[in-house]
């Protein structure tokens, strides 16, 4: 199921960058009449004025506050058919300067206070660690949407110890990841790998309700956990490595 994803955006830019994400998402669809630019632009625009009832309306969101949108659709009957129940957002609120210079002239005025207090944990990991080691931790701990959008999902079996296997593909029928998913008291633990290009690596891990029959049964429920996910980047030869032993376990 595709996902749109306008990536971080201006507040006062969403509307056109989301406009332009759906274009270019549909362009495929567009050359093979499945949908026609005004039906596109019309949904766009429902989509926009919904977002600007939320963001505007009721988070008071500025123009200059970042933000971040996502949501799953489908193509039906020459129309978009949107998933509000995928619906997310994310804001990152500028600070204004108005707010930041009162606390600036204040801490300014505490300043021998200030530095004769013991240095706290937390202030050292804020204000002592290299920036590469920060860089690092961030790269680790920061979440994006699918790099790539799987298309298909073959189910490739079951490892010795019952953990359900499937070959996820792009639209363009090359592999793109794996798919992995073992029983939990909850549900099913899924984990995916996805390798969109030859030096990038991600992987997403979740606690899905679905038990791992109704998922080996569904390629259209696999395909919902791997396109609706959450990623992390990895290093390219840790996806490898997980990859590879996830199926050498089928033997």
């Amino acid at each position: 199921m595709p996902q749109l994803s306008t990536g971080l955006v201006i507040g006062g830019a969403y509307a056109n960058k989301l406009r332009r994400v759906l274009f270019a998402q549909l362009r495929g669809e567009l050359k093979e009449g499945k949908i026609d630019s005004k039906q596109i632009a019309f949904r766009a625009g429902e989509l926009n004025r919904i977002l600007f009832e939320i963001l505007v309306n009721k988070l008071k969101i500025d123009k200059g506050d970042a933000v971040r949108i996502r949501i799953e659709y489908d193509v039906e009957d020459r129309d978009i058919k949107w998933k509000y129940d995928t619906f997310s957002i994310e804001v990152f609120r500028r600070v204004p300067d108005e707010e930041i210079e009162p606390i600036i002239k204040d801490t300014v005025e505490q300043i021998e206070t200030i530095l004769a207090r013991p240095v706290t944990e937390e202030e050292r990991v804020w204000t002592e660690r290299e920036e590469a080691e920060v860089e690092r931790e961030l790269a680790r701990e920061r979440l994006l949407p699918p790099p790539i959008e799987a298309d298909t999902a073959v189910v490739h079996g079951r490892t010795k110890t019952g953990e359900l296997l499937a070959i996820l593909k792009s639209r363009d029928k090359g592999n793109i990841g794996l798919f992995s998913a073992e029983e939990h008291e909850k549900g099913s633990k899924v984990t995916v790998i996805l390798v969109p290009t030859e030096q990038e690596a991600y992987i997403g891990e979740k606690i899905v309700e679905e038990p791992l029959d109704q998922l080996e049964s569904s390629e259209e429920l696999i395909l919902k956990q791997v396109n609706s996910r959450i990623y992390k980047k990895i290093d390219k030869d840790e996806a490898e490595k997980i990859i590879r032993s996830k199926l050498e376990a089928l033997f």
